[in-house]
């Protein structure tokens, strides 16, 4: 990134960031606060401006009136507490769908309800209604319609085609001034209309807002009326197939012998269900009887008369016979302790005992017996049961592959059944919403007549006009600021060019100009000059004339005690006033009393020679061309003293650099300036011209001239760059035509520049 421009031994160059600067470019509020006050004057001109525009269109604006009304789209709306009417979208309403009705409102349809409910004169009353339409159509069609009437006459229309061009403006008239809103993200429309009659605003409003609700009570009798229409034929044909397929069922469980109980299931299938469960009672009753014939025989077998089943603790004979022998065992017992087991009464019992044991045994063996025959009755039962069984089984096995082909046919026996009641319940519906109309929209606030026009508003207007006047006059500013190329300030200067701006000469004005008369010419061989030229001697208290003394010292300290010192000023372009600060510039040095030479080395222009020595004839290009004497050209200024060597006239030759850079030229200088303490020699402009680079070598320093705020900085450097020598020499840069009064608004860090003000007591 290239920076200020630094002085070496090779001239004007761009330095980049050094190693110990830092990269992030730093903010300059204090410049950016200073572009904000030089640019405030057209900011403050066109915010004026701008609320003035907004005034004028306030005053001339017809005011208009808004009236609004609002829409709830609810997609419940209840008829009443028994019968409820759902909307036909069971979707509910989202974005888009409100959308859609915000469609709806904006259509041909609802604007031609508005039309029959308000009246199209009603509509098109307003006075300025035909200069709005018209308004409606482009230039470009307009122009167009006017070039084809004026080549083609219109024909006269006819009734029908006035009434229709009536009604398009009618609509174009309702489209243009409706609004449509939708209120946040709820279901809410709000309903506007704007017209210049507040009454017709709300009429139109609240006559849209109605035509919207008869449009869907239409829209949905309409849809319940098609709905019923296509519903009528379907249940018919529906009704058919339901009876069809029912017969088709009953023939063929009559041909196939699939009877059903009252449960539902096959006749087969619940015999083969009973069977089965008897089966399984006869085999538990063959395990019961044959687990107390098994038990009973491993009884008689091991001959335990006290073992017992349940038929023999139940038959009293039994019960009877043991209590016999355990009578007889325990007298047999008491006898035999008492005479003996081989008595014969001991003997006798005991084969009493042995009697009564035969008997239990006989006893049991009668009841094994009757366990014998239970078994086998069970047994015998269980055949029977699963032969039948088997049979009903094989019965079963038809039946089922018939069963397939009944549930086909009653699934489609359904099938057209539940179609058919659905059918019929939504025709039901239908006809229901045909007597009982429901709309999925409702008025929440209707419109009344404002008492206020919406617009113009006077404090919008203004504010509006001035913000858009401050947007104007800021971006004139920017655009000001942009172009704004030029030295402004002694530290632009300095960073710039890396030179030191020796003072500022302010712009003088032609007022105080009328308060120096001219100087007129005594005689030959003076300088007589117009006021500009006189203005520092004349004023020598002024900042002029305080500037001039600032060069002064300038270049006393920069070439010292050298004498003579020849000192050149330039500038980079023409009417910069550097011909007038060589002049006042000379006089003052002359004034002070220093022995002072003034020379017009700008022989291409001689702008300096015409002003101060209009008729003189020969000058400097005569001197050195010829050798003409140089006290046959050089002339005086009467009141200080000034030797002034003019230009010549007739100059014939265009080589001038030749001239001014030849020995002659470092011989005139040699011979006046044995005679003389400060030589100033006005050169041409640096940019056009090569004479300045080929006489810098015979100057000990060069004061440089710059206009305020008119040459480019960036042309500045450049002319610097390419002549290294000039800029080598330069003592230092005079701002010239400066306006005093603007100068601090360009001065964000160095304030003295904007001073002039507070050191006006200094200057007379």
């Amino acid at each position: 990134m290239l920076q200020s421009p630094k002085r070496s031994s090779g001239g004007l160059r761009y330095e980049g960031s050094s190693q110990g600067e830092s990269s992030i470019p730093s903010i300059d509020f204090s410049g950016m606060l200073a572009a904000v006050r030089r640019q405030m004057r057209p900011v403050l001109i066109g915010t004026c401006i701008g609320a003035t525009i907004g005034l004028a269109f306030f005053i001339a604006k017809t005011p208009v009136y808004f009236a609004g009304t609002q829409l709830l789209l609810d997609s419940k709306s209840k008829v009443n507490d028994e019968v409820a009417v759902t909307a036909l979208s069971e979707l509910g309403l989202d974005t888009g769908a409100v959308d859609s009705q915000v469609e709806v409102l904006k259509s041909m349809n609802i604007a031609n309800s508005v039309i029959a409910k308000v009246g199209i004169d009603r509509v098109l009353d307003d006075d300025n209604v035909q200069s709005f339409v018209a308004s409606g159509i482009s230039a470009v069609k307009s122009g167009i319609r006017a070039v084809k009437e004026a080549i083609i006459p219109p024909r006269q229309l006819t009734q029908a085609e006035q009434d229709a061009a009536q009604r398009e403006a009618a609509l174009l008239y309702l489209s243009n001034n409706l609004s449509l809103k939708r209120v946040g993200r709820t279901y809410v429309i709000e309903i506007g209309f704007t017209s210049t009659q507040a009454d017709k605003a709300a009429q139109i409003a609240n006559a849209y807002t109605q035509a919207y609700v008869d449009d869907q009570f239409s829209a949905n009798f309409d849809a319940t009326r098609r709905a019923s229409d296509w519903l009528l034929p379907r249940i018919q044909e529906l009704r058919q197939k339901a009876i069809e397929t029912d017969l088709a069922v009953q023939s063929f469980r009559g041909e196939k012998g699939l009877i059903t109980t009252s449960t539902g299931s096959l006749v087969n299938e619940q015999q083969v269900g009973e069977i089965n469960t008897q089966l399984v009672l006869a085999r538990s009753d063959v395990a019961r009887a044959g687990a107390k014939y098994d038990r009973i025989q491993s009884i008689i077998s091991s001959g335990q008369m006290d073992a017992a089943v349940s038929e023999a603790i139940d038959n009293p004979i039994i019960v009877e016979l043991r209590n016999k022998a355990t009578a007889a065992a325990k007298t047999e017992s008491e006898l035999a302790s008492k005479l003996g087991p081989s008595h014969y009464q001991v003997q006798r019992l005991r084969s009493d005992i042995a009697e009564y044991q035969r008997l239990v045994f006989s006893e049991l063996g009668r009841i094994a017996e009757s366990y014998r025959s239970e078994r086998d009755i069970s047994l015998a039962r269980e055949r029977a049961l699963e032969a039948q069984l088997k049979s009903q089984v094989g019965l079963s096995d038809v039946a089922n592959k018939d069963k397939v082909a009944l549930r086909e046919l009653e699934r489609e026996a359904d099938t057209y059944k539940n179609l058919y009641e659905t059918m019929l319940q939504r025709y039901q519906e239908s006809l229901q919403k045909q007597s009982f109309p429901v709309s999925e929209a409702r008025v929440i606030s209707v419109a009344v007549t404002p008492s206020l026009p919406a617009a113009p508003k006077l404090v919008l207007s203004v504010i509006l006009g001035s913000i858009l006047g401050f947007i104007g006059g800021a971006g004139y500013g920017v655009v000001r600021e942009l172009r704004d190329l030029g030295f402004r300030s002694a530290s632009q200067i300095r960073e710039l060019l890396r030179l030191e701006c020796i003072g500022v000469m302010p712009r003088i004005s032609a007022r105080q100009l009328a308060m120096v008369p001219p100087l007129a010419s005594s005689g030959p061989g003076k300088v007589a000059g117009s006021a500009m030229m006189r203005y520092g001697t004349n004023h020598i208290l002024s900042p002029f004339a305080e500037t001039l003394r600032s060069a002064k010292v300038a270049v006393d300290f920069s070439v010292g005690d050298k004498a003579p010192k020849i000192i050149a000023l330039a500038s980079v372009l023409p009417t910069e006033g550097k011909s007038t600060i060589s002049k006042n510039f000379a006089s003052m040095l002359a004034q002070l009393g220093a022995r002072t030479v003034l020379i017009d080395a700008d022989l291409r222009f001689r702008g300096l020679s015409d002003d101060i020595t209009p008729h003189a004839q020969k000058g400097l290009f005569h001197i050195l061309s010829q050798g003409v004497p140089v006290s046959s050209v050089m002339m005086v200024e009467p009141d200080t003293g000034l030797l002034f060597i003019p230009a010549g006239s007739d100059i014939g030759s265009a080589h001038t650099s030749n001239l001014v850079s030849s020995p002659a030229m470092a011989n005139l200088l040699s011979e006046i300036g044995a005679h003389a303490d400060y030589v100033i020699v006005d050169l041409p402009p640096l940019g056009p011209v090569v004479d300045v680079r080929a006489a810098a070598k015979y100057f000990d320093g060069v004061l440089f001239v710059l206009e305020w705020g008119a040459t480019s900085r960036d042309l500045v450097v450049d002319a610097f760059e390419a002549n290294p020598q000039v800029y080598e020499k330069c003592i230092g840069v005079i701002l010239n035509k400066v306006d005093t009064h603007r100068l601090h608004f360009y001065t964000s860090k160095v304030p003295q520049d904007g001073l002039h003000k507070k050191y006006a007591a200094y200057y007379g």
